[in-house]
């Protein structure tokens, strides 16, 4: 989550009503809220925090992708890379 207010361009009283609004959504929150009530009451909060977070996977142990092709910023591994990888990290 970006914690710099003004980082992005976006409207700092617009941060500051999502903040109030948050708070006030977690104080209307049961103390021991369903996973359903708590998604009933903190439903409103999803669109304007998804912009905030800088998280692109919201799997939660999905594993990585290193050495695959599916990050865009760096090409994956050969098979030879990938066997000289693992033989590598059998010496640690």
């Amino acid at each position: 989550m970006n914690l710099n207010l003004l980082s992005d361009g976006t409207d700092l009283k617009e941060r500051v009503k999502l903040v109030l609004q948050l708070k006030e959504d977690l104080k209307a929150l049961p103390k021991d809220a369903s996973d359903e009530q708590a998604k009933k009451i903190l439903g409103n909060l999803v669109e304007p925090l998804l912009p905030l977070s800088k998280c692109p996977d919201f799997i939660v142990n999905r594993g990585h992708y290193f050495g695959t092709d599916m990050l865009k910023e760096e090409p994956g591994l050969s098979d030879t890379d990938k066997r000289a990888l693992i033989e590598f990290l059998k010496t640690l």
